[in-house]
């Protein structure tokens, strides 16, 4: 055998191994992906039969085992569906936030931050016979809600969430002015008056759209009436009846105006 022969036959070797080599590492990534899907599958079926902890826990395993292929952000956000499903909606708010900041180009992105404000919104306190009405209670999750219903608006405007968002985000800002009213309420019943019109004053600037503002507006003139400041009260009172024509405030701002007209007069 010659040189040049076993020249040759020592590059076809080597062909040969660089060949196999590659199979065997396409194999092994096409192995690999298909792993990580069945299990994600897997994980999804028991979703959708509403075993949500066995979910869970497969979804985790997609992570774990598979972090690098395409259903590892698609687990990390399905753990987060499950957490809010099970009743977890603290953990889920989490789990939603961290997928955003791992993945806050990825197509589900708009959903993960839905969802996000959808966890807070379900922690929101709620109204039961035998406790104190919701807007006495704490509203840090409420305040957390706007906040996060209130971005997702902001930023994802196409999504197909937005309606049912929008929904949700004027209810949560009803909730926020009705505590802002208790809290009034409170100091006008402790004859802090000045304390009450601040807080009422705060409520236009904060809440400007909420569908409650006529509510606040009325008793923030009630307010100033009681503070000697007629004049304020007078030009609220106005106010109500130039922006909110049709709401119910405005029929009881004419009647203390002409009552307050009569009394000059």
């Amino acid at each position: 055998m010659n040189r040049r022969h076993t020249l040759k036959i020592l590059i076809l070797l080597a062909c040969w191994t660089v060949s196999c080599a590659s199979t065997t590492q396409n194999l092994s990534y096409l192995d690999y992906s298909e792993a990580a899907k069945q299990m994600y599958k897997d994980g999804m079926r028991r979703f959708d039969r509403e075993r949500w902890t066995e979910a869970q826990n497969l979804f985790n395993q997609v992570k774990a085992e598979y972090p690098y292929s395409k259903f590892a952000p698609l687990a990390e956000l399905r753990v987060a569906d499950c957490a809010f499903e099970l009743g977890s909606h603290a953990e889920a708010a989490v789990g939603y936030q961290h997928f955003i900041k791992l993945y806050p180009t990825h197509p589900e992105a708009h959903y993960a931050a839905f969802r996000k404000g959808e966890s807070y919104y379900a922690q929101i306190p709620s109204d039961w016979f035998l406790t104190p009405p919701s807007w006495e209670k704490d509203q840090t999750a409420t305040r957390d809600a706007r906040a996060a219903l209130g971005h997702f608006l902001k930023v994802f405007k196409e999504s197909p969430f937005v309606p049912k968002a929008t929904g949700m985000y004027e209810e949560v800002e009803s909730a926020l002015v009705r505590h802002e009213m208790y809290v009034a309420s409170f100091y006008l019943k402790r004859d802090k008056k000045k304390a009450a019109a601040v807080r009422l004053e705060s409520v236009e600037r904060q809440f400007p759209n909420s569908p409650v503002i006529p509510d606040a507006m009325f008793l923030k003139a009630i307010t100033f009436l009681e503070m000697g400041r007629e004049e304020d009260a007078i030009r609220t009172f106005q106010q109500i009846i130039l922006m909110f024509s049709d709401n119910a405030q405005a029929a009881r701002a004419r009647k203390y105006l002409r009552a307050l007209a009569a009394r000059t007069n």
